[in-house]
């Protein structure tokens, strides 16, 4: 093996990678880049389930649209959605490692709580080509980019699904929360859809797919299995570089959860078209997915039919988990360190 594939594939290790980063926290932490400064703590919603639909200006072409959102927040539902809008082609997690472009048994498993789905891979036929320019690092690494960012084989990916679409092009994502700054300097023609879940609710779906963890125990954040933890460890370890308040040691798995989400919920505001709650989506349909339709300028949708691929229900699940008491002492902990952080940040000059 060539020497420098060596060094590379050794340095590509999580146990390097990891011993590097404890040893060098401060050299490899980088400076809180510019387009922070562009971006407020946003503040959190006046209850879970209320949406906020900002005002948009139409576009006259049929502009793209994103989707964005955490893992285990509805947002297949709403891929779903669009699929069966007509003359839309809706993209269902281009950035997944699985390469839904590609034929094979390998990405064919379908997940059982995805009700409704039974292939991934709709809208990808005939795009085995794109393997040349995808990148399975998309999914993992590099999940800060602002609008300096150099990428063009992303960018030319994205902007080969656009072009194939049979009608409008909808790409559902959930690796872009902290590339929205690039999205929008690079696509400034799309529309952005910001899908949002209650944080404690969304953490009941992420750890009802791997291992019990449970709030009494004093456990560490490698507890969170992956891909079983839907990569919660993988992200805070990436994006620490720039949030080193996601240094996962010394915080249970609920609190990187938490950071990521209000994380994501901010940068979800500051970038989007529209912005909506998964609850208030499933309870009050019609009204929601009318006004979001309107704001990224879907006008043909039939919402009676959509409405029969809601099969959601409202569910409260957290207080089985761990009392008020124990989600509230780690929710303010993440407050507070996320103002502070906030605060430190200096504003962008304008002049």
């Amino acid at each position: 093996m060539p020497f420098y594939s060596l060094v590379d594939r050794l340095f590509a290790t999580r146990y390097v990678g990891e011993k590097l980063w404890q040893a060098g926290r401060e050299l490899f932490t980088q400076a809180h880049p510019p387009s922070l400064a562009k971006v407020s703590l946003a503040p959190l919603p006046g209850r879970y389930g209320q949406p906020t639909i900002a005002s948009s200006v139409a576009s006259p072409e049929p502009a793209p649209i994103f989707i964005t959102a955490r893992f285990r927040s509805g947002s297949t539902f709403l891929w779903q959605l669009f699929r069966h809008i007509a003359d839309i082609t809706a993209y269902y997690e281009p950035f997944n490692e699985a390469k839904w472009f590609k034929k094979g048994k390998s990405n064919a498993r379908v997940d059982v709580t995805h009700i409704g789905v039974d292939d991934y891979r709709t809208g990808y036929e005939g795009m085995e080509d794109l393997d040349r320019i995808f990148d399975t690092r998309w999914a993992f690494h590099g999940l800060y980019m602002d609008e300096t960012h150099h990428n063009p084989n992303m960018e030319r990916y994205i902007h080969e699904l656009v072009k194939r679409a049979h009608g409008r092009a909808v790409l559902q994502f959930n690796r872009v929360d902290f590339r929205l700054p690039w999205l929008r300097a690079h696509f400034p023609q799309a529309k952005i859809i910001h899908l949002y879940r209650h944080p404690r609710e969304q953490w009941m779906s992420i750890i009802g797919k791997g291992p019990r963890i449970h709030p009494a125990e004093s456990v560490g954040p490698d507890q969170l299995s992956e891909p079983d933890g839907f990569y919660t460890l993988e992200w805070a370890r990436d994006l620490r570089h720039v949030f080193p308040l996601l240094e996962p040691a010394g915080k249970h798995p609920y609190e990187l959860h938490y950071m990521l989400w209000r994380l994501s919920y901010t940068f979800g505001r500051a970038y989007s078209d529209v912005s909506i709650c998964y609850e208030e989506l499933i309870s009050d349909f019609e009204q929601v997915a009318a006004g979001m339709l309107d704001a990224v300028g879907v006008r043909n949708a039939d919402i009676g039919l959509l409405a029969s691929f809601n099969h959601g229900a409202q569910k409260v699940r957290w207080p089985g988990y761990a009392d008020e008491a124990w989600f509230g002492a780690l929710e303010a902990r993440c407050e507070r360190e996320l103002q502070a952080f906030f605060s430190n940040i200096s504003p962008m000059r304008t002049d």
